[in-house]
C-alpha cells in the first residue's frame, strides 16, 4: 500500500510585539511559541505531552470559539488513512521551537528535527530537503503543512506588497481587538518596509531579498519555503502544499523575485478563500493547482465542527490538505464526517479524564 507523508513544518513568530494579543492560535502571553508543539503532539499521540507552565488543565477540549483545534481533525483522517491500509509517516521540522513529545505510535512512523536556536538555514539543508526529496523518490503522496503562530501577519505584508491590493488582516482571529492591533502593526511594517525602499507609500515593490533579510518582515515559515523552492531538484515532483496563505504568500513572492517554474499544488480549505482570499487567485500563475475541499461541515451533528463553516477556524496543522486528500482517495462526506466526529470525541473523553484526574 502507498506510503502518505505528512510533513510539517513548526515556526513561532516571537519577536512580533504582544503576539499573544493578534492571534487566538494559542495560549496566552508568554505561551505562545508552545502551540505548534503541542499541535504536533496531538496529531501523534492524541494528548498533549509538552505542559504549559502553571497552567491548570481545565475545560472541555475545545477553543475558546467553541470550535475544535484542527490539530485534532488532522489526526482523525491521518487515522482514516491508515485504517485504510496506507502506512502513514509524519516529520515534523521545528523552527526554533520546541521538538514535539511523543510516544511511539502503531499506526505511524516519526522523525522530528530542528528545535530552539537551531539555523533555519541548516534545518532546511540537512533535514527538510533531504526527507522531501527521498519521498519524491519513492513515489510518496508527500504533504507539507505548516503550523505557524503569527505567520498570517507576514503572509499579509508579502501579499499587500506583491499585489497592491490593501488585504484584510488574516490568520486565526475574528476578534475585532485582535483584528485592529493586527492591522495597526501591519500599516507600521509596511510603511516602515517603504520608507526603506525610498518608495512613495501609493507604490509597492518586492524586494524578496530585503524582507527576508530583516527578521522584522519574515517568519521562518516563509524562509524556510523559499530556501526549499532554491534548493528543489527541477526533475522532482514537488511536495503538495497544504495551508492556504502561509504557503501562497512565499511561492508568489519567490515566483516574482525568481525563475521557478515548477508547477505547484495547494490544498487548501473553502473557508481560506472567503473574503481577501478569493482575490490573490487571480495572481497565481498558470501551472499552479490550487484545490478546495467540498465536504460541508454544517452536515454534522457537532457544533464544533459547524464553526468552522462560520468562519471562526479556516486552517492550521494541513487540515485543508487532509480534507482534499481525503475526498480524492474516494472517501464521501459522510465517511469524512464521521472520522471527524470520532476523533472529536476521542480527545473530549481523553481531555475530560485529565480534568478528572
Amino acid at each position: 500500500m502507498k506510503t502518505i507523508c505528512f510533513n510539517i513544518l513548526n515556526a513561532s513568530a516571537t519577536h512580533l510585539p504582544r503576539l499573544h494579543q493578534l492571534s487566538d492560535a494559542g495560549v496566552g502571553q508568554n505561551l505562545m511559541h508552545l502551540t505548534p508543539t503541542r499541535d504536533t503532539e496531538l496529531i501523534i499521540n492524541g494528548k498533549y505531552l509538552t505542559e504549559l507552565p502553571a497552567t491548570p488543565v481545565s475545560g472541555n477540549g475545545l477553543l475558546t470559539n467553541g470550535g475544535i483545534s484542527p490539530a485534532v481533525l488532522t489526526r482523525g483522517l491521518l487515522q482514516l488513512f491508515y485504517k485504510a491500509g496506507y502506512n502513514i509517516e509524519i516529520n515534523s521540522f521545528n523552527f526554533n521551537v520546541i521538538r514535539p513529545q511523543t510516544t511511539i505510535q502503531s499506526w505511524v512512523s516519526q522523525q522530528h528535527f530542528g528545535g530552539i536556536g537551531q539555523d533555519c538555514h541548516q534545518v532546511v539543508q540537512q533535514d527538510l530537503l533531504p526527507c522531501l526529496v527521498q519521498q519524491a523518490e519513492r513515489d510518496c503522496i508527500s504533504i507539507l503543512a505548516e503550523c505557524g503562530v503569527g505567520g498570517t501577519t507576514f503572509s499579509t505584508l508579502w501579499l499587500r506588497l506583491l499585489t497592491g491590493i490593501n488585504l484584510s488582516p488574516a490568520g486565526s482571529t475574528t476578534d475585532k481587538q485582535k483584528l485592529a492591533s493586527k492591522e495597526a502593526l501591519l500599516q507600521q511594517l509596511e510603511q516602515d518596509y517603504l520608507a526603506s525602499q525610498q518608495v512613495p507609500i501609493n507604490q509597492h515593490r518586492f524586494d524578496l531579498n530585503q524582507l527576508l533579510c530583516q527578521p522584522q518582515y519574515h517568519d521562518q515559515i516563509q524562509q524556510a519555503l523559499c530556501s526549499l523552492f532554491n534548493q528543489w531538484p527541477q526533475q522532482l515532483t514537488f511536495p503538495t502544499l497544504c495551508g492556504g496563505m502561509m504557503f501562497v504568500a512565499p511561492l508568489l513572492g519567490y515566483r516574482h523575485a525568481h525563475q521557478f517554474d515548477l508547477p505547484v499544488t495547494i490544498y487548501t480549505t473553502r473557508w481560506v478563500l472567503q473574503g481577501d482570499g478569493q482575490q490573490i487567485l487571480d495572481f497565481l500563475p498558470s501551472q499552479d493547482t490550487l484545490r478546495i475541499h467540498s465536504s460541508n461541515f454544517n452536515h454534522s451533528t457537532l457544533d464544533c465542527l459547524k464553526v468552522f463553516e462560520q468562519g471562526q477556524v479556516v486552517e492550521g496543522c494541513g487540515l485543508g490538505g487532509c480534507l482534499v486528500l481525503a475526498e480524492q482517495l474516494g472517501w464521501s462526506e459522510q465517511e469524512i464526517l464521521a472520522a471527524l466526529a470520532l476523533a472529536v470525541t476521542e480527545h473530549v473523553n481523553h481531555f475530560k479524564q485529565e480534568s478528572v484526574a
